[in-house]
């Protein structure tokens, strides 16, 4: 037995980090968002116990270090099933790139393994799940528009933007560790003693307000860190700012960057010229429910 499911990238469009937890890792504020870029990961049940994965994408581990072989081993050892995987992965989200590509697909696993198992787990068990794989797991097994504080694990649902909403999400150059970015961070920010964060209410009454205003309180504490020593950040930001974006930010820890515009055509001219940079562009558009 088989399945194949959609692994969606996702953007930040807020991300504020709070403080250093006693056990070493950040606390963050952020809003996620599903969009339509994705990889498809095809889910195939083996009678022996063996996972194995293929991938179309040089550099993607393909053993226990990437994020969906953990996901397969963790769905068979909580399910109690005796059973192998062969997963097989078609990226065409970039890598290291801020856009949870590695969590997205092991996400998928969880979600393909479940639906190949009867749904031994409920939507919720499996976000539990993934939480332990990675901050970026739960949101990518939930989909759509997500709140989420602590790790980053802990999951609310949030307004969602236009569901007409372009974007152009576009990547270049060395991609960034995270941990080497939140190191940035911490030196930036003295460590994050006497920090005082953001909130998203202003954030969350735009998007309420129902127009495209909301661009006006996207937010990534990163951005000014990563691209002081990424300038490819800055170089897509002004490409697409040019071509009449209402809003330009990096995602994540970056160096991705996505765009919001009104008209799908200045869209399109945008990710045009930064494709003939050589570097990764496309047009997208939010998803609120996985397909």
């Amino acid at each position: 037995m088989k399945t194949e499911i959609r692994a969606y990238a996702k953007i930040n469009l807020f991300l504020d980090v709070t403080g250093i937890r006693d056990d070493g890792y950040h606390d963050v504020e952020t809003v996620m968002q599903s969009v339509s870029l994705f990889d498809t990961v095809e889910v195939e049940l083996l009678d022996d116990e063996r996972i194995t994965i293929e991938c179309d994408k040089e550099g993607v581990p393909l053993d226990e270090r990437n994020i969906a072989h953990k996901a397969a081993r963790l769905f068979f050892d909580r399910a109690n099933i005796k059973k192998g995987v062969r997963i097989t992965i078609k990226k065409n989200i970039p890598m290291a790139a801020g856009l949870a590509g590695g969590s997205a697909d092991g996400a998928a696993v969880l979600v393909g393994l479940n639906g190949l198992c009867n749904n031994a787990f409920s939507k919720e068990e499996l976000c539990k799940m993934g939480a332990s794989l990675g901050a970026d797991v739960p949101f990518c097994v939930a989909c759509g528009s997500m709140y989420s504080d602590g790790r980053g694990d802990n999951l609310k649902e949030f307004a969602s933007i236009p569901s007409n909403t372009c974007l152009v999400i576009a990547c270049g150059g060395e991609g960034v560790s995270t941990p080497w970015a939140y190191g940035m961070l911490d030196k930036d920010y003295n460590n994050f003693a006497g920090y005082k964060k953001r909130g998203v209410k202003a954030l969350y009454e735009k998007i309420v307000a129902g127009d495209i205003s909301f661009c006006d309180e996207l937010f990534n504490l990163f951005e000014a860190t990563v691209s002081r020593e990424r300038p490819v950040v800055s170089e897509i930001k002004e490409i697409i700012e040019k071509h009449g974006a209402r809003r330009a930010m990096m995602s994540g820890s970056g160096p991705s960057v996505f765009g919001v515009f009104a008209n799908v055509k200045d869209a399109e001219r945008a990710s045009n010229e930064i494709l003939k940079k050589g570097y990764f562009s496309c047009v997208a558009y939010p998803i609120f429910e996985r397909k």
